[in-house]
């Protein structure tokens, strides 16, 4: 089981919070990112996807603008608006 506490708040869906995460991919213009437990500090902006990834089941947030931060086990991500939305 995964340690991550994943939280997510965007216009469209509102807050949600994930439980026991496994990995977190993040795949933006210019790099492609996976975030696993204990994994350093890191923030930064995302122009592209995040997958959420618990055991079997995996939430996908795509196409996004957004910002996020993961430190201690914790990852926040803050959904500027839907890419499709200009």
């Amino acid at each position: 089981m995964g340690k991550i506490t994943a939280t997510v708040l965007g216009i469209d869906e509102g807050f949600q919070k994930f439980e026991q995460v496994d990995m977190i991919r993040i795949k933006s213009e210019k790099y492609t990112l996976l975030i696993m437990d204990d994994y350093m500090p890191v923030i930064g902006r995302i122009d592209g996807m995040v997958e959420i990834v618990s055991g079997e089941d995996t939430r996908s947030f795509q196409p996004i603008h957004g910002f996020y931060t993961h430190r201690k086990n914790t990852f926040e991500l803050l959904i500027k608006e839907d890419a499709d939305v200009r």
